[in-house]
């Protein structure tokens, strides 16, 4: 009888411990399960994330042409490594459906941080919270309006001028309007055309001031003063040289790429 007790009371604890045992693997083999898939997702997310930021796009193209041409998106700009296209960022702003096709069956946020804190911050794409929320960050370039900065050419000035004047040239024509954009406001400004030679000194501005141009030629461009200006060619009607002078250059940015199921 006292046998049969003891085989029976280690019957019961051999059980208790094979089930405490399978129990732990079955934990364990969860756990390993849910690092694995988590594994997986974080190297799609991080693949999917680089081609999206490395990568300008199929075409290349893509955010001046209809949506159903678009077969994945991209922000580089050709031509430039480590830069991203402003014009290609406002396009996901705007369409933000399109992250879909390089972020399959997850839920996307974009967040452009730009170093410089007078530029606000850049959201495109949902809103996500929750659990499971990966963030991946990553420098960049951002190149903003700097695209519509034109070349200034310095060569000898048609006019006599004093010390602390900067002259330039550029060519312009009808199918754009001009303005000049000023970091500074202090200094003055003169502009002069091949068919009209202008008398005034203006007082610059910080910001954009339009410049009186029609018909194609060459204007020249007379600076006072020690103050950045430069000269952008917008498409008419652009309403962008309302930005502030900032925006005409490039700009080192951190992007967010935050994704969840």
């Amino acid at each position: 009888m006292i046998l049969s007790t003891d085989l029976l009371l280690s019957l019961i604890i051999v059980a208790v411990i094979l089930g405490t045992s399978a129990e732990l693997m079955d934990i364990q083999e969860r756990r390993l399960s849910e690092e694995f898939r988590e594994g997986h997702v974080d190297q799609e997310v991080t693949a999917a994330a680089e081609i999206l930021i490395k990568s300008p796009g199929d075409p290349l193209n893509w955010e001046k042409i209809p949506l159903s041409a678009c077969k994945s998106p991209g922000l580089a700009v050709p031509g430039k490594r480590g830069v991203i296209s402003y014009e290609k960022f406002r396009k996901l702003q705007s369409r933000p459906e399109i992250l879909g096709r390089a972020f399959h069956g997850m839920k996307v946020q974009l967040v452009l941080r730009p170093v410089n804190s007078s530029i606000s911050p850049l959201v495109a794409g949902e809103n996500i919270s929750g659990d499971e929320v990966s963030v991946l960050r990553r420098p960049v370039n951002c190149n903003f309006l700097s695209d519509y900065v034109i070349k200034l050419n310095k060569a000898v000035c048609p006019r006599t001028h004093g010390e602390n004047w900067t002259c330039m040239n550029f060519h312009f024509n009808s199918s754009m309007d001009y303005y000049l954009i000023s970091e500074t406001q202090d200094g003055s400004w003169v502009l002069d055309t091949d068919l009209n030679r202008s008398c005034d000194e203006m007082d610059l501005i910080y910001g954009s001031i339009k410049l009186n141009l029609t018909g194609d030629g060459v204007a020249w461009l007379h600076v006072h003063g020690s103050g950045r200006v430069s000269v952008v060619a917008l498409p008419h009607g652009s309403r962008d040289y309302l930005m502030p002078p900032d925006y005409f250059h490039v700009q080192p940015c951190i992007i967010e790429v935050i994704t969840a199921p």
